[in-house]
């Protein structure tokens, strides 16, 4: 509404013409359970259509969910995925598949600091990196210590080591704190 400068009377009027977030109709279809008092009406039906509609609580319906076997298919795909990774799979399958993929990706940035990780770097501004060692020995979740400049002042990160992490195995270790990441 208010990215698009719409009042709320606005959304009623277009509600049929208007795209919603694929949020918003799982809500108004009843996947997340029925407010107090209803859905509103005739917003509802307008933006619903011919959906299908889930009447009363969204999990009666559903199937006993076997949580060894989510593991396992998780721990298939995303190794070294964790009781809390089950959990979220369990009730946001899609997102947590995405999450889980963009870490293996480009690393533990759940870690980071969030001006960190959204800032980036200044138009027209140079940074002087200069790479000075690479520690020989591997944690044990298949990362090498790199050593480098960052203008002057001496910096490390962990970064995976694809190929000798493939040949080791992987174990659940919580990071406290990675203060840059700069490389993808």
């Amino acid at each position: 509404m208010v990215q698009n400068n719409l009042k709320s009377e606005d959304v009623l009027e277009k509600a049929e013409e208007l795209s919603f977030p694929k949020s918003v109709i799982e809500f108004l279809q009843g996947a997340i359970g029925e407010p107090y008092q209803g859905f509103p009406e005739p917003l509802r039906s307008k933006v619903l259509k011919d959906m299908p509609r889930i009447k009363g609580r969204p999990g009666a319906t559903l199937a006993p969910l076997d949580f060894d076997k989510l593991k396992k298919d998780l721990n298939e795909k995303h190794p070294g995925a964790t009781d809390r990774d089950v959990m979220s799979s369990a009730l946001y399958p899609q997102v947590t598949d995405e999450y889980l993929t963009f870490k293996e990706t480009f690393g533990p940035v759940d870690k980071l600091d969030t001006r960190i990780f959204l800032v980036t770097i200044e138009r027209g501004k140079t940074l002087a990196i200069k790479t000075l060692a690479m520690a020989e020995d591997l944690t044990p979740n298949g990362e090498r210590e790199i050593f480098f400049e960052l203008n002057g002042q001496l910096r490390s990160v962990f970064i995976r080591d694809k190929e000798a992490s493939k040949h080791s195995q992987s174990y659940d270790i919580e990071i406290n704190c990675i203060s840059y990441t700069l490389f993808k």
